[in-house]
């Protein structure tokens, strides 16, 4: 399978990946349908940045989302019904700590049956249920930084309910400035800024709750350099918790669309990041966090050195920036032969295919 960037999506084209509407259980597109213009404007409203989709050059690239659709469903419903909750009570309830609790070692244990602890295809992530789709994101993201740096697996824990819980604050913020789609004024950011701490203030009756996951919550907004909010902590001062969920929180909202906005690249939003290295970020984290992303992920088309359009089919760990790829159009190459491109020395990637490119429709036919 290919992902597509939706503004190339043609009428006629085979869906791969069935593409979940996270306000219901029956999939948006299923898996062999094919695409109309109807689908193709429904999917451009809901913001879908892409959709993988088949082509006898890839028949054997299987995508694969990294939280199982079940699963995220499941949490999906059982991060809802604590959600209603927590708007409704001046405390966090025994039964809602359980949940949350009960979801977070789910998802946990999800992570730690995975083959490999990396990130390795592009999510297509729909408009609908930014904030839960989001909290699952950056737990899951949390957990996979968490096993790169050796934790146990009550440590673990612990960052993948702080990760689910992480945004609870911004329940109590007015929905008018959470969705705003131009920027905060200085007194709707003042409001913004105080979520971390509404959340750990609801959160800290329950004894379920322990404090390393509220510090985590409480400082996620905090910057390495102190720029951050809600107390300008800096380096080592920020709990460590804090500095992994930061990481997180920042790559998931750059590389989800918005209605202000279109999902950024996995390319560019890591290369932004890296840029923020020692000032937002903790800089032996983001390293940490680097290991668990794909530059390219698999299935994701990319222009190389010699203008060559090439599907990336493999990721090797230490060399995310040289995938092995399959030649799709090519003046030098046939088309469908695959090139290492750690082991070639003249042969490298300049660029993702991006919304823009012009792309072989040849491949699809």
């Amino acid at each position: 399978m290919i992902f597509v960037q939706t503004n190339q999506l043609k009428p006629g084209m085979i869906v791969g990946q069935a593409v979940m509407n996270d306000v219901s259980v029956i999939p948006l597109l299923l898996t062999d349908q094919k695409l109309t213009i109807r689908y193709i404007r429904k999917l451009r409203a809901m913001n879908v940045p892409g959709i993988y989709i088949k082509t006898k050059y890839s028949e054997d690239i299987v995508a694969q989302g990294f939280v199982d659709p079940a699963l995220k469903q499941k949490i999906t419903a059982d991060l809802k019904s604590v959600c209603r909750n927590f708007v409704s009570k001046s405390a966090i309830t025994s039964s809602m700590a359980n949940t949350l609790i009960d979801v977070s070692s789910s998802l946990m244990d999800h992570i730690l049956s995975k083959d490999e602890y990396i990130l390795n295809m592009v999510e297509i992530k729909t408009f609908d249920n930014y904030t839960y789709s989001h909290s699952i994101n950056v737990a899951s993201l949390a957990t996979l930084i968490g096993i790169q740096l050796g934790y146990s697996r009550v440590s673990l824990q612990e960052l993948t309910s702080a990760g689910l819980m992480h945004d609870f604050g911004k329940l109590e913020v007015p929905i008018g400035i959470v969705n705003k789609p131009s920027s905060l004024t200085t007194e709707e950011f003042a409001v913004m800024k105080k979520h971390p701490t509404l959340a750990v203030n609801k959160l800290k009756s329950s004894m379920k709750i322990s404090l390393t996951v509220l510090d985590g919550i409480a400082s996620h907004h905090e910057k390495y350099d102190g720029t951050g909010y809600p107390n300008g902590l800096s380096g080592a001062n920020i709990p460590l918790c804090g500095r992994i969920l930061a990481i997180a929180d920042v790559y998931d909202a750059l590389t989800t669309a918005r209605s202000y906005r279109p999902a950024w690249q996995t390319k560019d939003a890591l290369d932004f990041m890296a840029s923020n290295s020692g000032t937002h970020f903790d800089p032996d984290i983001l390293n940490a966090f680097f290991k668990t992303i794909s530059v390219y992920p698999v299935g994701t088309m990319v222009k190389l050195t010699d203008d060559s359009i090439a599907l990336v089919i493999k990721n090797t760990p230490g060399c995310m920036l040289d995938p092995v790829v399959r030649i799709l159009s090519s003046k030098r190459s046939d088309m469908g032969t695959e090139f290492d491109l750690a082991k070639t020395a003249d042969l490298h990637i300049v660029k993702s295919i991006d919304a823009d490119s012009e792309i072989p429709m040849e491949i699809f036919e």
